[in-house]
């Protein structure tokens, strides 16, 4: 009886130090705001796994959940004033570009004739050229254009 209770109670403090030693992982992705000063330092940063959401001239906004090592480069965590959309302007070549459009994650506006204007992070913009579409920025903060599309 006695070495039974010593098992379980062994047990219980064996369960309990090793759920304290594995690392708990964040409910969803890790944005990031990291200062650059070259193209160079952003293609490391892709090199290292990150996901460029926003690209500003002086910082970037990456996820950092894929990222296989750490670069020594100044960051922060995000301010919802970082998360920049662009105005865009996206061509459509024939009706079902329409929905693809619409499931790459962009913020659409309005539909007009074979023309999409919506609002964009740089992350989905790249996606969307390199499935071949055309795109071209209407303005760099979408923000600041908002009531004036027409």
């Amino acid at each position: 009886m006695l070495r039974s209770s010593i098992l379980i109670i062994a047990c219980v403090i064996l369960a309990f130090c090793q759920s304290k030693q594995q690392p708990h992982q964040a409910a969803g992705p890790m944005l990031q705001k990291v200062y650059y000063k070259s193209p160079e330092e952003i293609q490391r940063l892709r090199d290292a796994g990150a996901e460029i959401i926003v690209q500003e001239p002086d910082y970037v906004v990456i996820r950092t959940e894929n990222m296989v090592q750490r670069l020594d480069m100044k960051s922060q965590p995000i301010q919802e004033t970082d998360l920049v959309q662009r105005l865009v302007k996206i061509v459509l070549k024939d009706s079902s570009d329409l929905q693809a459009v619409i499931n790459s994650g962009i913020d659409l506006w309005q539909v007009i004739g074979d023309t999409v204007i919506a609002r964009a992070y740089d992350i989905y913009i790249e996606r969307l050229r390199q499935a071949g579409f055309t795109i071209d920025i209407i303005a760099q903060n979408a923000s600041k254009m908002e009531g004036r599309i027409r």
